[in-house]
């Protein structure tokens, strides 16, 4: 196995700070970086530290363990295992679930979320395909009651092609979230469903009052759509995606909302909201969760305006609860609120935040560890 010498600061940062990435600019011996995908030993001062995931592709090391152990079935299993237990003994999470969130369970490159009896994987490493997944795929079906595991490629991932696991070949299933059902296909985005908005759509009812007026911006398959109409709302939800909006629809039907208390708009969100505003449009509750408006720090600032403009049209439209989201990796949580601030002093509203969420907890971010951070939510109200 190739040794790589790290510096002091890197040393400090993986054995003080639990950190589980390495920049490449922290290897003294840059000449003995591997040309392909491998596990490598981390050293300092000649002595182990780590063993580490390298891709040629990326200026970032992925710490796989501090321990000298051999990566291998029982190395997955243990790590596997421990993920399981801290969602279902600590968190309480029964039958749906983030299993494994990357380097938050100390499998970088593995993303796997659990529905019921099927569940989706995004794999963003060709050596872990190659070497490891029927390892890991053997150890979720010991674990579970798994009929069916579906592989894609994760984001920026490596040429991983689709594979299906499983004596069932079962795409489909039906989850609840609270009193809230909705259908998950693991062949749609990412893995079928957002879990990580789980806690923040759960919160938003107890806002939500009969008859009020709802606009869902970005709303995908209307999971905050389902839950403010459970609670008598009446919901416009808004997204590019004509695909997402007839699961939307699908998924108010299957919580038997009428027909007459929802309606979806296909069309781009900044627009849709400037014509609302034209034509005096209010609303009780406003709800905006776009995309991420970046991958890089190179495009921050186009995202900020991006966030700026899409609040301030959120906030003029909105007469009580405004929630607003970002889960733009880059942006930070300081910088996002700053932001929807500076939004709401030019459209001269005052806000009283009532929340700042992240998260859900099945996504944990272990200290030490920021870049696990990625979904920020927060709750205001809109003083009259």
């Amino acid at each position: 196995m190739i040794k790589l010498e790290i510096d002091k600061r890197a040393y400090n940062s993986i054995t003080k700070n639990f950190s589980k990435l390495v920049y490449t600019k922290a290897i003294k011996n840059l000449e003995d970086l591997p040309k392909k995908e491998e596990i490598v030993t981390l050293t300092y001062n000649g002595k182990f530290v780590a063993k580490a995931l390298y891709n040629p592709k990326s200026v970032i090391l992925k710490i796989l363990t501090t321990e000298n152990e051999d990566i291998d079935y029982n190395f997955f299993y243990k790590r596997i295992l421990k993920a399981k237990i801290y969602r279902e003994e600590i968190l309480n999470y029964k039958d749906t679930y983030r299993w494994i969130y990357a380097e938050g369970d100390n499998l970088p490159t593995i993303i796997f979320d659990k529905y019921n009896n099927i569940g989706a994987m995004q794999l963003m490493s060709k050596l872990i395909e190659k070497e490891y997944l029927k390892d890991i795929i053997d150890i979720l079906f010991e674990l579970s009651d798994l009929e069916t595991v579906y592989v894609k490629r994760g984001k920026k991932g490596e040429k991983i092609k689709d594979k299906i696991f499983g004596e069932k070949k079962k795409y489909e299933t039906i989850i609840k979230e609270g009193k809230a059902k909705f259908k998950v296909n693991l062949k749609g985005h990412k893995t079928g469903f957002f879990l990580d908005q789980r806690e923040n759509r759960l919160a938003i009812e107890k806002f939500v009052k009969e008859g009020d007026r709802v606009l869902d911006v970005c709303c995908y398959t209307g999971g905050f759509s389902v839950h403010c109409a459970i609670k008598g709302a009446e919901v416009v939800g808004v997204d590019l995606s004509k695909k997402a909006l007839k699961v939307a629809e699908e998924n108010m039907e299957l919580n038997n909302i009428p027909k007459d208390k929802y309606t979806f708009i296909e069309g781009n969100a900044f627009k849709v909201m400037e014509e609302f505003i034209e034509n005096g449009e209010k609303f009780d509750i406003v709800i905006l969760d776009p995309p991420a408006f970046t991958q890089t720090e190179k495009d921050i600032k186009n995202a900020l305006r991006a966030y700026s403009t899409l609040n301030y049209l959120g906030i003029n439209l909105c007469k009580r609860i405004f929630v607003t989201c970002s889960c733009s990796h880059h942006i930070d949580r300081e910088l996002f609120k700053r932001t929807v601030i500076s939004s709401a002093f030019r459209a001269k509203k005052e806000l009283i935040m009532i929340d700042y969420k992240g998260q859900s907890p099945d996504h944990p971010i272990s200290i030490g560890n920021k870049n696990l951070e990625y979904l920020k939510c927060i709750f205001f109200y809109v003083k009259p």
